[in-house]
C-alpha cells in the first residue's frame, strides 16, 4: 500500500501537468511562438517528475480510476498538441518558402558565358602572400 503522502503527490503533479498543458494549448492558440516555447518548457518539466514517479510501483499502484483517466486525457491532450506543432511548423515553413524560396540552384552561377559557369580551381596559385 502507497503511503498516504504519495497520493497527494500524483494528484498534484497531475493538476499541474494539466494546467501547464491548458497553458500550452492557449499560447498554440494565439500563436505566440516565445509564449509556445515557455509552457512547452515548463510542460515538459512536469511531465518528467510525473513520469520518472509513475515509474515507482508505490506510486503507480496509488492511482485509482479517476486519476487513470485523467493521465490518459493528458497523454490525448499531448498527442493533439503534439500534431499542433506539427502542423503550426508546416505553415511557417511554407510561409517562409514562399517568401525564400528553397532551391538548389545557385543566385549568380550557371549561365552560359563564362562568367556564369562554376569557380573553379586551376591550381595555378598554391600560395598567396601579400
Amino acid at each position: 500500500m502507497p503511503a498516504p503522502a504519495q497520493i497527494p503527490r500524483i494528484q498534484e503533479l497531475l493538476t499541474l501537468a494539466e494546467d501547464r498543458s491548458r497553458s500550452l494549448s492557449a499560447a498554440l492558440l494565439e500563436g505566440q511562438a516565445d509564449r509556445v516555447a515557455l509552457a512547452s518548457s515548463d510542460l515538459q518539466q512536469v511531465v518528467e517528475v510525473l513520469s520518472g514517479s509513475l515509474r515507482q510501483p508505490a506510486w503507480r499502484a496509488s492511482l485509482d480510476g479517476p486519476a487513470a483517466s485523467r493521465l490518459r486525457r493528458l497523454g490525448q491532450d499531448l498527442v493533439q498538441q503534439r500534431e499542433a506543432c506539427l502542423r503550426r511548423s508546416a505553415l511557417v515553413d511554407r510561409a517562409l518558402n514562399s517568401l525564400l524560396p528553397a532551391s538548389r540552384a545557385t543566385t549568380y552561377g550557371g549561365g552560359t558565358t563564362p562568367y556564369g559557369q562554376q569557380a573553379r580551381r586551376s591550381g595555378a596559385f598554391k600560395l598567396i602572400s601579400a
